[in-house]
């Protein structure tokens, strides 16, 4: 402050600390800001629907792309061993499905950074995978007592590769989350 201003302060400090302030002011004060906090909810509710909605429209697209997928879409198949390999079908299945466990277990180390900025998606994003989680503990001991032990190694090829698409447009929806925040 300029030595002018203290002296104007210090010379009228009486008349100052004499004033108070209209009552209704703290009112008219706490309404207004009753009203940024409720706006500031209800735009968290819309963003947490937006959410919600993605999510599950990515759930829904990547399920229904797997469905009408054809059995041997090579684009799908990343891991897909050279069809002349003499090893065993069955060694086959398990590198592939160690591979996409790996990637898996990775993206989920990545998703669970973001459990304490964004708790309530973290939450709904961990459901759904562990839906996914289970039904491919589901494949798996029925691998055991089952014949046709091919159909049901794709099948769990199948569900690893939706976890992991699953978790790609997670990780992607809260990086634009992140992305706008900053903005």
């Amino acid at each position: 402050m300029s030595d002018p201003l203290k002296k104007f302060i210090n010379d009228n400090r009486e008349a100052f600390d004499s004033e108070n302030p209209d009552p209704r002011l703290y009112h008219d004060l706490q309404r207004q800001l009753k009203g940024n906090i409720i706006k500031h909810k209800a735009d968290q509710k819309k963003l947490f629907r937006f959410i919600t909605v993605a999510a599950s429209v990515v759930i829904i697209s990547v399920s229904l792309y797997f469905v009408f997928q054809k059995k041997n879409d090579k684009t799908i198949q990343s891991f897909e061993v050279a069809e002349n390999t003499t090893d065993n079908p069955d060694a086959v299945y398990a590198k592939q499905i160690d591979q996409y466990q790996q990637i898996i277990d990775r993206q989920q180390a990545q998703l669970k950074k973001a459990q304490y900025e964004h708790p309530d998606l973290y939450r709904q994003f961990t459901d759904d995978i562990n839906q996914l989680d289970s039904a491919y503990r589901k494949l798996k001991t029925s691998l055991e007592n089952n014949p046709n032990t091919e159909m049901l190694l794709e099948a769990m090829i199948r569900n690893l590769q939706i976890q992991s698409e699953l978790l790609t447009r997670q990780l992607s929806i809260i990086k634009e989350i992140k992305q706008k925040s900053k903005a």
